[in-house]
């Protein structure tokens, strides 16, 4: 793969646009990169980190989850095709979806139809369906995580950063999802830190929250 350019970055990581050589084909490369514990070598591409046991169990665990991802195939969800190491830290490479996320959508038109809204909510919650159907969370739904192609106009949702396996039964301790959900669309108990356990909820949560943002033009609020 050569990167091309940077298309944006998060919490966890740096998305860039990049091709596959031997096939020519645009994809898009995630970086393991949590921009408070890594920093970049001067010779611009070697990460390193402060403390390496923590950061190598943390690197197992993108690895892990980037190659769970890569067994989901619906079309409402972006489609990872390889996972691999490089300069000290993980990537995942993922299909590249040539259109805008509803934040941008949203920017230009100030806020979007109810049947507009509704629709492409509708749509996530079908991606929501599947990926929940395997015990997995997405826990960052916003407008910013949703892209609409622009050949077929689908929802997609992106970004499974924070995602989270879980048991149907015990749930999963939430401990080290503390402060890394966004403001508005996380649940209240969480943004309070009060949270023990989490199920699909919190995503059907975060997708209302969504749907407020994309009628009324504000992010909800904390």
């Amino acid at each position: 793969y050569e990167l091309l350019k940077f298309l944006g970055k998060g919490g966890f990581g740096i998305t860039y646009l990049g091709r596959h050589i031997l096939l020519n084909k645009y994809v898009a490369i995630k970086e393991y990169f949590p921009k408070d514990n890594f920093r970049r070598e001067s010779n611009g591409t070697q990460v390193s980190y402060s403390d390496e046991s923590v950061a190598r169990r943390n690197i197992e665990k993108f690895l892990k989850e980037a190659k769970t991802m890569a067994e989901l195939n619906h079309e409402g969800v972006v489609k990872v095709n390889d996972v691999f190491e490089e300069n000290n830290t993980a990537y995942y490479v993922m299909d590249y979806i040539d259109g805008k996320s509803l934040s941008q959508i949203l920017k230009e038109q100030g806020t979007l139809t109810e049947t507009q809204a509704v629709d492409y909510i509708c749509q996530v919650t079908e991606a929501l369906k599947y990926v929940h159907s395997f015990n997995r969370l997405h826990l960052d739904i916003k407008p910013d995580n949703i892209l609409v192609d622009s050949h077929s106009g689908r929802a997609i949702l992106i970004d499974f950063g924070t995602c989270k396996h879980y048991d149907e039964n015990s749930g999963e301790q939430t401990t080290g999802l503390l402060g890394m959900q966004t403001d508005g669309y996380a649940p209240i108990e969480l943004a309070n830190k009060t949270f023990s356990n989490f199920s699909p909820s919190t995503d059907v949560y975060e997708l209302g929250a969504t749907l407020y943002c994309l009628l009324s033009g504000f992010k909800p609020p904390i």
